[in-house]
């Protein structure tokens, strides 16, 4: 059903001050307004909010057909607190009708919109807030709402942000695994989220406390990282543990204390959380992040890592849990890998949490989930992403949200400011490029993480990068829950019985950051040297299969513009046999280089024409002596993406 502009018969203008109503009459022609409020108090101010659908064209604008807040304010010195209206006015609403993550804000302020965007800069997770002023919607003539969409296009980088998200506005996919832990909790079940860094276990923590109370849930995180956590024993924690849950309830914070021996620690803990669960409206959820911190083996304290402080902490919580809290104590177990959940031994003792909840790993996008991440946040940035590119950047990154939003941050950064604009082909393979290197030192902390860690996941990774069949073939019968880890993690991908890296861009980092001497000169030297021979052999071998079937007179003509005066004389022939001999052919790449760059030249590289020609003239200006010049680390990242690239569009499969 279309959407008109106007207002709904229940809509009473007449009650908002005669100063903003022009202003409201200038919404009304975008939108259909739903819904007035009661001025909303803030301090000693007040505020003004409608309630708007936008018209079906104006829906395309702001990329969003359900309803969002268009705030007013009369005052003529913005001040930040205004903002805090958004909150009242959302509390009154129901969310899912509700557009949260674009709003408008109409001030007195002629400032507004470089307020604004200093506010934003500073705070990046905030909403997308479109600003303009009173008087300028107050003029009759134009459509100042949509010229307002327009300008502030270029705010900030909304892909670009590198922290976890707090917040629910950039918050993409998932959605099943934060609705399964609350609803796991919700019925006094326990749960897990497993992934490695960069996989937004964080986030998601974030997401189950933004949504827990709509699930009748109060969420109590340990963060485990912290020396305040892993530095106590396993009674000091306990009794973290009830401080911090009567603090999320929203008791005053104590630390009891639990007595000196074992069975008086038990007790003691048993009656304080009793007491802290009876006077709990909703149920607890208790989140233990970076568990591997507090885990044998792994911890950041000896008396988790190789004491008895993991025996005595879990059997006290897991008896307590099964036996006291009537369900209303669920455990969220989170971290790198679940090996708390499947080591049934603990110092030769049983392990109290052997599968003690079900083993959950954060899921990577989907390609509708990537599209929505993609496209909406692009088309606020004046960036349109074809199904093309946005499948291009699934299959580069298989739907992992952090390293598709850096690229997509890299094409924003490279791109023109004349927007909108559509992305094209060669922008993301630039941003590819861009990106190569603070991708390998991302996968570097991941591979290291691994190996320090987790060794066995680390060599099993290693054998599927080189490809090692009989050794994976081992392991999934020796230790097939390892093999699940990687799978879990979105690393690899099974095909029948065979492995593989799941995504290109991870597969091409990772060759390079196994066991190979890449960082002394002579190692790099001799990596490009035998990249380079190898691939000017199978150009040569593509440009002469081209060449066979052009006319004597074309192919002359080609190298007339291909070729100086001077390289052209001294050829002793032209023949295409000659010219691109494996054992004699007097061509550089430099030559190769200006023949591709020729438009009669292998046509089908169409538009890809400029990428080849771009990364080959980086491939060739790296010729140096190898034993005088040193390679850098930027220059490295910068002709491995080169020969990446060159390798995939003439290298045979």
């Amino acid at each position: 059903m279309s959407t008109n502009p106007g207002y709904h018969p229940d809509v009473n203008v007449s009650a908002y001050p005669t100063s903003i109503r022009k202003a409201i009459q200038r919404v009304a022609s975008n939108f259909y307004v739903t819904r007035s409020f009661d001025a909303v108090q803030i301090g000693n101010s007040r505020y003004w909010a409608l309630l708007v659908r936008p018209t079906d064209e104006f829906s395309i604008y702001i990329n969003t057909d359900r309803e969002v807040v268009a705030l007013f304010s009369e005052y003529e010195n913005f001040e930040i607190r205004t903002l805090e209206a958004y909150d009242d006015i959302y509390d009154q609403l129901e969310s899912k009708r509700v557009d949260k993550s674009v709003r408008f804000l109409i001030s007195g302020d002629h400032r507004i919109e470089s307020i604004i965007k200093h506010y934003l800069n500073q705070h990046p997770e905030y909403p997308i807030v479109i600003p303009t002023t009173i008087d300028i919607l107050s003029i009759s003539t134009g459509n100042h709402l949509l010229e307002a969409v327009r300008r502030n296009y270029l705010i900030r980088d909304l892909f670009g942000y590198q922290n976890p998200l707090r917040e629910e506005t950039f918050f993409f996919g998932r959605q099943e695994v934060v609705n399964n832990v609350l609803d796991m909790a919700r019925s006094g079940q326990n749960s897990s989220l497993f992934g490695l860094r960069k996989s937004g276990k964080t986030s998601a923590i974030y997401a189950i406390q933004r949504k827990a109370k709509g699930f009748s849930c109060n969420v109590t995180v340990i963060d485990c990282q912290n020396p305040a956590v892993h530095a106590r024993t396993f009674d000091g924690l306990l009794s973290f543990i009830i401080s911090e849950v009567k603090k999320s309830i929203g008791f005053k914070s104590t630390y009891p204390d639990l007595g000196k021996t074992l069975p008086e620690v038990s007790e003691q803990f048993f009656q304080h959380m009793k007491n802290a669960l009876s006077v709990a409206k909703n149920n607890i959820i208790l989140i233990f992040d970076e568990i591997e911190n507090i885990s044998p083996s792994t911890a950041a304290s000896p008396h988790w890592r190789s004491g008895n402080d993991s025996i005595y902490f879990w059997q006290i919580l897991r008896s307590f849990s099964q036996s006291e809290s009537k369900g209303k104590l669920s455990i969220c177990i989170v971290g790198t890998s679940p090996y708390i959940l499947e080591t049934a031994k603990i110092n030769d003792v049983d392990n109290p949490i052997y599968l003690f909840a079900p083993k959950t790993y954060i899921p990577n996008l989907s390609f509708e989930e990537t599209k929505d991440m993609v496209e909406r946040l692009g088309y606020f940035m004046g960036l349109e992403f074809s199904p093309e590119i946005i499948a291009k950047l699934q299959m580069g990154f298989g739907g992992h949200p952090f390293f598709t939003r850096q690229v997509c941050s890299k094409i924003h950064q490279q791109a023109s400011p004349n927007r909108p604009l559509k992305v094209s082909e060669a922008a993301l393979e630039r941003a590819n490029t861009a990106f190569y290197g603070q991708l390998e030192g991302y996968l570097r902390d991941i591979i290291t993480q691994l190996r320090n860690a987790y060794p066995e996941e680390f060599d099993i990774l290693h054998a599927v990068v080189e490809g090692q069949k009989d050794e994976i073939a081992e392991y999934g019968r020796d230790a097939p829950d390892l093999i699940d880890h990687l799978l879990g993690y979105g690393l690899i991908e099974r095909s029948g019985d065979d492995f593989d890296i799941k995504f290109e861009a991870i597969k091409t980092a990772l060759r390079r950051l196994f066991p190979q001497d890449d960082t002394s000169t002579e190692g790099r030297w001799a990596e490009i040297s035998k990249r380079r021979n190898s691939i000017e052999t199978e150009i040569r071998t593509t440009l002469f299969h081209w060449a066979r079937s052009v006319s004597a007179d074309d192919w002359n003509s080609i190298l007339d513009l291909s070729l100086t005066n001077k390289r052209r004389e001294g050829l002793i022939s032209s023949e295409p046999a000659f010219l691109f001999s494996s054992k004699t052919s007097p061509l550089y790449l430099s030559d190769l280089l200006m023949l591709l760059k020729q438009s009669l030249v292998l046509p089908y590289l169409d538009e890809r024409r400029s990428i080849v020609t771009r990364h080959l003239d980086t491939i060739n200006k790296l010729r140096r002596d190898a034993h005088a010049t040193t390679v850098s680390d930027d220059e490295m990242s910068s002709i491995r993406a080169a020969f990446d690239y060159i390798e995939g569009e003439f290298a045979p499969p």
